[in-house]
């Protein structure tokens, strides 16, 4: 039985969605598998009060000794304005980013990957919104709404987080449980349906960067 660990890292004014339909995804590996999923909340501060006044629990501190398999970076507000909170979260991701199989940015979470040095030489996407501003800090954008180059995930706006962690559920459990899970959710989209939505960077990609 393969134990997946995926930690999710929040902070003031945090997008909602973009931690809970990642979380719910997660979560439902527990319900149609054999396999555990450990989900763990990590944060700054005991409590965390999102984007639209959701308060969120913290389960762990910030720990990079102590690293999973996925680690979820949401978006929102907080990701793009200064802030305490959002300067310990940088030092973290560029301390912990190497203890994980996979990161997972959701929407402008990619500004977070940004700040702590993640995306040199990376292909990502981001909510359509603020794909420019990437651009303009020297990063290259493509127009998919799910892009995996080497062990990042990025997506584009808040649903698409659903997307891009039942994507990552096939890589880490398989196609199978990712499919079984689009049932429980009810989810529109098929796991092949999902697929085609993801840009993986190939090795003659990384050569023309």
């Amino acid at each position: 039985m393969k134990c997946v660990k995926v930690d999710f890292l929040i902070f003031p004014n945090v997008e909602e969605l973009d931690v809970i339909g990642p979380f719910e995804v997660f979560g439902k590996i527990n319900d149609v598998t054999d396999n555990h999923c450990e989900l763990s909340i990590l944060a700054p501060t005991n409590m965390t009060v999102c984007s639209h006044g959701l308060c969120i629990l913290r389960t762990h501190p910030l720990d990079p000794e102590q690293c999973g398999t996925i680690l979820v970076v949401p978006g929102g507000k907080g990701a793009r304005e200064p802030s305490k909170e959002r300067s310990e979260v940088v030092d973290f991701l560029c301390t912990a980013y190497t203890g994980y199989e996979f990161i997972l940015s959701v929407c402008t979470g990619t500004f977070l990957l940004d700040e702590a040095g993640l995306l040199k030489n990376t292909v990502c996407t981001t909510h359509s919104l603020f794909q420019e501003e990437l651009k303009k800090r020297g990063h290259i954008i493509v127009p998919y709404r799910v892009v995996h180059h080497g062990n990042l995930i990025t997506c584009t706006g808040v649903t698409s987080g659903i997307d891009a962690s039942l994507y990552a559920v096939s890589l880490v459990v398989g196609t199978h449980i990712a499919e079984k899970i689009v049932q429980r959710i009810e989810y529109p989209f098929s796991v092949n349906q999902i697929l085609e939505m993801v840009h993986v960077i190939s090795a003659d990609d990384q050569e023309m960067l």
